[in-house]
């Protein structure tokens, strides 16, 4: 791979394990027949055995429909909810990570249109944590005005339809300016340029012509030939949207920089907490040995450190929103 890869993954807690499978937390890697019915069982959406295979996906559009579809289709809390952007270096061996194309085992496995999976993956048995990036949840985007109107139609090819039908409206800088804007929901911390150009190629298929001409093929039917002025004009206009007009803004830089100064003060004193309650709770002989509490010592201990930890959960989540309002 010359660049990156970025895929996205939507998870709540009816997603067992999260960034881990169902089966188990980790295995050995799978031969090709292990492999192959595995992915027969993840495939098949009425199985309820748990398999050994995390689904991804590389594109935005499809992510943000199943994160709409279960919050209001499956009626679970937009807080519960989180779009995670997961992030394979282009050094990575994707064969050695245990990295699959959905649509190359679905044609394996003869399963019905496998063209449907062209752009869905599987890892085996769990996403590596090294390879997580950026996670938000549907709250917060909904907090952000998301526009969901355009993840709310009937499927996602008519999703994509919708959103295309709006971008062919503009000019290639106005294109530019909606797709980073679009982006900045997601949060400083996100792929910034993937989701924007991502949103745009999820709508829009550019095909070559010659040295200078490319044909964009709408999602709802809409064609048009354009040069590379257009793409330039596209780059200016996102570049604005997320740069001149948000990160490089003077008031986004000093917020940030207070917010980094608060939250290590914070995580110090949680430190400090851990270390003083167990100097409190843990005495120590001359030879070094740490002193069994009593029974009844033992409950004590058990419902302070239970306190310390409810108090710590409540600093992190304080974190977490002042990171959220300031727009990490």
């Amino acid at each position: 791979m010359a660049n990156r890869t970025i895929y996205t993954r939507v998870y709540s807690k009816s997603s067992v394990g999260q960034f881990v499978c169902a089966k188990a937390p980790k295995g050995d890697p799978l031969s090709d027949t292990a492999l192959l019915e595995e992915f027969r069982n993840h495939a098949n959406e009425d199985n309820r055995e748990p398999t050994a295979l995390v689904s991804g996906s590389d594109r935005i559009v499809d992510t943000l429909k199943r994160a709409f579809d279960k919050h209001y289709k499956k009626c679970e809390s937009s807080a519960e909810i989180w779009i995670a952007f997961i992030e394979i270096p282009p050094t990575t061996n994707e064969t050695a990570t245990r990295i699959h194309s959905a649509k190359e085992l679905a044609e394996k496995c003869e399963l019905p249109e496998p063209n449907l999976l062209f752009h869905e993956v599987v890892f085996e048995w769990a996403i590596p944590d090294k390879y997580l990036l950026h996670e938000v949840s549907l709250q917060t985007l909904m907090k952000r005005e998301l526009q969901e109107h355009c993840f709310l139609q009937p499927s996602t090819a008519e999703a994509r339809c919708y959103i295309a039908r709006e971008l062919q409206r503009h000019g290639p800088w106005e294109i530019g300016v909606t797709l980073g804007s679009f982006a900045r929901k997601f949060g400083a911390g996100a792929p910034l340029n993937w989701v924007s150009h991502q949103l745009f190629h999820d709508c829009v298929w550019a095909k070559m012509m010659d040295d200078d001409t490319v044909r964009l093929n709408y999602e709802h039917g809409h064609t048009e030939i354009v040069d590379f002025q257009f793409f330039c004009d596209l780059d200016d206009g996102i570049d604005t949207s997320l740069c001149d007009w948000w990160l490089s803004d003077i008031d986004f830089f000093l917020d940030y920089e207070e917010f980094k100064q608060w939250r290590e003060v914070i995580e110090d004193s949680m430190t400090w907490d851990l270390i003083e309650f167990r100097e409190t709770w843990h005495d120590v002989d001359y030879d070094g040995t740490i002193k069994e509490l009593s029974a009844k010592e033992k409950l004590s201990y058990d419902v302070e450190k239970n306190k310390l930890l409810i108090e710590h959960e409540k600093k992190r989540a304080a974190i977490e929103a002042e990171a959220v309002k300031i727009g990490l």
